[in-house]
């Protein structure tokens, strides 16, 4: 099992028992931080368990005894005996119901005590009968956030978050090179591409015995079942929801395989219109001369970098090929030089259990050094939830903050530390925590994280007032989304974009694998407009530190080096810091 599905296991077990409310909510809440853990690790569970076994696993923060069983149970067995147990304690479509926007444990359990619901079409048949709007703690609005909640989630099933996919796909293309019947091995499609989900997976090899491949591909333990298996291509329906093509092409062939399977179809098309101008014809076998009904001499196909040069272009990178642009940049020589891994020197949004982090400020500081970071801004939260530790406005939490911070940053020598949180956003567009108190901070990252149905004018009318603070630095996630859960809040992006300009504040590509935010397209105007780019991996543990996604993200907004802050020097980046508009 891949550490994506053993993270969605504990994560099913902490929904399994808050629905059943009658487990300790720590335990539950263990459950939950594992999962969280798990799925931000780097590092595969199954090598850390064949290194070291069961003390390397309780060695993983918030992994303990028992935990740690049940992990060496599923990279033994590929399953856990434990969740098969407490899941015939409720209804299996009840966990669905759980996942939709605006249903939490408590509200699900209701439904389904009262009401019978037992999946998503009985809650979209309540919620629409009228029943649910003269509940106490239910109401008109809350119906209705419930059937948006439905619709968003018809949007997105079928695909698997980018963070969820990549460990899958790795382990299929390792599978296939282990096998020793390839010679090349690549992933084609939307996932080489990095697009923010997959909806199926691609996978190009070459390979002298291809009947042999098709064998070792159908057997995986990955496979659900087998759709369709021949001598050149198979398609196999995997346990994680998704469908998998395999295809043996012609090695001489490779690159023009791999840059049509690759995709997009709109890219491809223009491609193609660029070749058949020049009497080329353009198709998965190679760019050959004359028409597709009269084709010529092959004049390029075993590279990619043979055909886009045939055509008279640039190498094209994969997370580009979208058809927003980058054909017409290529042919004028102005594709951008996309920013990479190794130019990011910090992490500008993390937290510690001095809010809902699992880690200490001490545990933090030193993961970053260990990532090679040369600076970092921790942002605990600052927010009047009651769900939510960190700073209050009231009390002495944020002095208790301020002086915990101040004495690990001056006693720290090996990397720098800002002092900073990540504040609520109000309904009006107000800050939590009031300026006499920002303006103590390093940094301040500004944050929704509540309200989330508020018109398009609402909302940006918010979003501007929260620019327009003085002591603001960055928009935090600035839709507020959670990848294949909640499509986010509505604004004129333009508009926010431009404010942020106006009053010279960066904006949040949130590398967290479950937000992924700014979208692509958002990215890619913010770099347009200029507005500069905050890089945080909002980790609330150590394996979270983790720029990779966030990294595919940029590059697919076109993102260079000069567009991004944590690409600036640790001096640079205190430079900026201290600067208040």
């Amino acid at each position: 099992m891949t550490n994506g599905e053993i993270a969605a296991v504990f994560e099913r077990i902490a929904l399994i028992l808050d629905l059943k409310g009658d487990e300790n909510p720590f335990r539950v809440r263990a459950y939950a931080r594992a999962a969280e853990t798990i799925a931000n690790m780097s590092k595969s569970l199954r090598t850390i368990y064949e290194e070291g076994e069961l003390p390397a696993l309780r060695a993983i923060p918030g992994i303990g005894e028992d935990l740690s069983l049940k992990i060496e149970e599923m990279v033994k067995t590929g399953k856990l005996g434990y969740l098969a147990t407490i899941e015939k304690k409720v209804p299996k479509g009840l966990l669905e119901v759980l996942e939709i926007e605006g249903m939490g444990p408590k509200k699900t359990k209701f439904v389904w005590q009262k009401f019978k619901v037992q999946s998503i079409a009985d809650l979209q048949k309540l919620a629409e009968s009228g029943k649910l709007e003269d509940l106490k703690g239910w109401g008109e609005k809350s119906v209705a956030n419930i059937l948006r909640g439905i619709e968003q989630r018809a949007k997105v099933s079928g695909r698997l978050p980018l963070p969820v996919a990549a460990p899958l796909v790795e382990e299929l293309l390792d599978a296939l090179r282990k096998s020793g019947l390839c010679e090349k091995v690549e992933a084609a499609g939307s996932f080489r591409r990095k697009r923010e989900s997959v909806g199926d997976i691609d996978i190009l090899v070459t390979s002298r015995k291809p009947q042999e491949v098709m064998d070792v591909f159908c057997s995986l333990p990955q496979v659900e079942s087998v759709t369709a298996k021949g001598d050149t291509k198979s398609t196999v329906f995997l346990k994680a929801g998704l469908d998998a093509d395999l295809r043996v092409v012609d090695p001489k062939a490779f690159g023009a395989a791999l840059l049509y399977f690759t995709g997009s179809k709109d890219h491809n098309v223009h491609i193609r219109r660029i070749g058949i101008a020049k009497g080329l014809t353009l198709n998965e076998y190679g760019l050959s001369k004359g028409t597709a009904a009269r084709k010529g001499a092959l004049v390029a196909a075993e590279t990619e970098e043979a055909v886009y040069k045939a055509i008279g272009l640039p190498h094209i990178p994969p997370e580009l090929r979208e058809d927003r642009g980058e054909i017409e940049a290529a042919q004028q020589n102005k594709l951008p030089r996309l920013i990479t891994e190794k130019d990011i020197q910090g992490d500008l949004h993390m937290h510690t259990n001095f809010s809902d982090g699992a880690a200490s400020p001490e545990q933090m500081v030193a993961a970053a050094k260990k990532k090679g970071l040369s600076y970092i801004a921790i942002t605990d939260h600052a927010s009047a939830m009651g769900m939510v530790r960190g700073m209050k406005k009231t009390g002495n939490s944020f002095r208790q903050y301020l002086h915990m911070m101040r004495a690990l940053r001056d006693a720290e020598k090996g990397i720098r530390i800002f002092i900073g949180a990540e504040v609520d956003i109000e309904a009006d567009g107000s800050l939590y925590l009031p300026d006499d108190m920002l303006r103590e901070l390093d940094w301040v990252v500004a944050s929704v994280h509540g309200q989330f149905h508020q018109s398009l004018e609402e909302t940006t009318s918010r979003l501007i007032r929260a620019l327009q603070n003085p002591y603001v630095h960055v928009l935090g996630h600035p839709t507020a989304r959670l990848l294949g859960k909640r499509e986010g809040i509505t604004f004129d992006i333009d508009t926010v974009l431009k404010a942020a300009k106006a009053h010279g504040k960066a904006v949040e590509l949130n590398t967290s694998f479950e937000r992924l935010d700014l979208p692509d397209t958002h990215l890619k105007r913010a770099k347009e407009i200029g507005v500069r780019i905050s890089m945080g991996s909002d980790a609330h543990a150590l394996e979270g530190i983790d720029h990779r996604f966030g990294i595919f993200q940029a590059r697919r907004g076109w993102l260079e080096k000069g567009d991004v802050l944590n690409a600036l020097s640790q001096k640079e980046m205190e430079r900026y810091c201290s600067r208040r508009k």
